[in-house]
């Protein structure tokens, strides 16, 4: 269910990016915050005290294994909506994918369209002999500008505008409407497959 959910509301982020978020996600430590806001930590007893976060994260993929096997599919989908995708809220899902090289990766992605390599140009500057220099540099493709983005350097500025061309791309800008819960949502699961964390 949660790969299916992140792969309907972000239909253009590559495999690599949801697996992220998909990570992100059920880590330990996520896992561990949440189980211990829901009370997890009051169900389990064993030797430690306080619970590992290994322990916390086990147990809470075993209540949802638990609550799949008593109430169905239905109600694990909603729990997850509720508890873990909620973890999203508030946060920037290009912050959880790091790109290690975003122009190389735009250019792969540019080059699997059929279209021309990037071209980095510097767009406009300002204070440029001072401490507090600006730099504004543009991608283009096809001699469409496809990102823009400053920086306090021309190379920050070059790498952030390839960041800002990736998000236009994936469909992930900051201005992206919020994510959608609950009944409003309809997943053809069937098209994704069973997937749960």
């Amino acid at each position: 269910m949660l790969t299916c959910y992140l792969r309907h509301h972000y239909p253009k982020l590559p495999e690599e990016g949801i697996c992220a978020v998909h990570a992100y996600l059920t880590t330990d430590d996520t896992m561990t915050y949440i189980g211990g806001n829901l009370g997890i930590r009051d169900l389990i007893l064993c030797q430690e005290f306080p619970p590992k976060t290994e322990t916390i994260s086990k147990t809470l993929k075993a209540v949802i294994g638990a609550l799949d096997n008593d109430q169905g599919t239905e109600r694990v989908n909603q729990f997850i909506q509720d508890f873990i995708l909620a973890q999203l809220i508030g946060k920037d899902i290009n912050e959880i994918w790091t790109l290690v090289n975003p122009m190389g990766v735009l250019a792969g992605i540019l080059e699997a369209q059929g279209r021309e390599p990037p071209e980095p140009r510097l767009t406009r500057h300002a204070g440029s002999s001072t401490v507090m220099a600006v730099y504004y540099v543009g991608i283009y493709c096809n001699r469409e500008m496809i990102g823009e983005a400053p920086g306090e350097t021309v190379s920050i500025a070059e790498e952030m505008a390839a960041r800002d061309a990736l998000k236009r791309i994936f469909d992930t800008r900051d201005n992206q409407p919020p994510l959608t819960f609950g009944k409003k949502i309809q997943i053809d699961q069937a098209s994704f497959g069973r997937i749960y964390i």
